[in-house]
C-alpha cells in the first residue's frame, strides 16, 4: 500500500512539475523553470528508485541486490544535482554572471564527487566475511557431514574466519585438494571443532556476530 501512495505522489509530481515547466515559458521566468525541473526530476528518481526496489528485492534481498539497489539511487540523485548545476552554470554564462557560473561549477564537482565517494563505499559492502558468506561456510559445514567430517559448525565458521582472511583464500583452499591446505584446515578442526564439544566461549561467538 505504501509503494502505491508513494508511486501515486511521483507521478503528481511530474505532472506539477511538468505543469510548472511549461507555463514558466508563457511569464518567461526562470527561476519557475527551474523549479518545474526539480520537481520533476525528484519524482522521477522516486518511482525508479521504487520499481528498482521491487525489482530487487523479490524473495530474498541479497547483500547483491541491495549494492545495485543503492548504486542505482545513489547514481539518479547525482545526476540529477548535476544537471541542476550544468543549467545554472548555462544561466550564468547567458547573464554574465561569475558568482553563480562559480556556483554551478562548485555544484557539478560536488555531486560527482558525493556520488564517486558513495559508490566507493557501495561496491566494498560484499567485501570481507558478509552475514551472507557467512552462513554459506555454515551451510557448507553443516554438508560435510555426509562426506564423514563433522564439526561444531559454530565454531568451524569462526575459526574459517580466523584462519582465512576473505573468503576467497578459503574457497581456494577447499577446492584445491593438491597443496595440502584443506586436508591440514579439516585435520586442525576434527581437533578444535570436534562435533558436540564446545572449543570457544559465548562471548567469543557474540563477538564475530553470526547469523544464526
Amino acid at each position: 500500500m505504501i509503494y502505491l501512495a508513494v508511486f501515486s505522489i511521483s507521478i503528481a509530481l511530474m505532472l506539477l512539475g511538468y505543469k510548472l515547466r511549461k507555463s514558466s515559458k508563457g511569464i518567461e521566468s526562470k527561476h519557475f523553470s527551474t523549479y518545474g525541473g526539480l520537481t520533476f526530476l525528484i519524482a522521477l528518481v522516486g518511482i525508479v528508485s521504487i520499481f528498482s526496489y521491487l525489482f530487487l528485492k523479490g524473495d530474498s534481498w541479497t547483500i547483491e541486490n541491495k549494492m545495485s539497489f543503492q548504486l542505482i539511487t545513489s547514481s539518479l540523485v547525482g545526476l540529477s544535482f548535476v544537471f541542476l548545476g550544468l543549467r545554472l552554470l548555462r544561466d550564468a554564462r547567458k547573464e554574465g554572471d561569475k558568482l553563480a557560473q562559480i556556483t554551478g561549477l562548485t555544484w557539478v564537482f560536488a555531486a560527482i564527487f558525493a556520488s564517486g565517494l558513495v559508490i566507493s563505499f557501495v561496491s566494498k559492502m560484499n567485501d570481507g566475511w558478509t552475514l551472507e558468506k557467512q552462513a554459506q561456510v555454515m551451510s557448507s559445514c553443516e554438508g560435510m557431514a555426509d562426506q564423514g567430517n563433522s564439526f561444531n559448525c559454530p565454531c568451524y565458521v569462526r575459526e574459517v574466519m580466523v584462519t582465512f582472511e576473505n573468503p576467497e583464500d578459503y574457497n581456494n583452499a577447499m577446492e584445491n585438494e593438491k597443496n595440502g591446505k584443506k586436508t591440514h584446515f579439516l585435520a586442525k578442526m576434527s581437533d578444535d571443532c570436534t562435533c558436540g564439544a564446545i572449543s570457544y566461549d559465548e562471548s567469543e561467538v557474540e563477538s564475530v556476530d553470526l547469523p544464526f
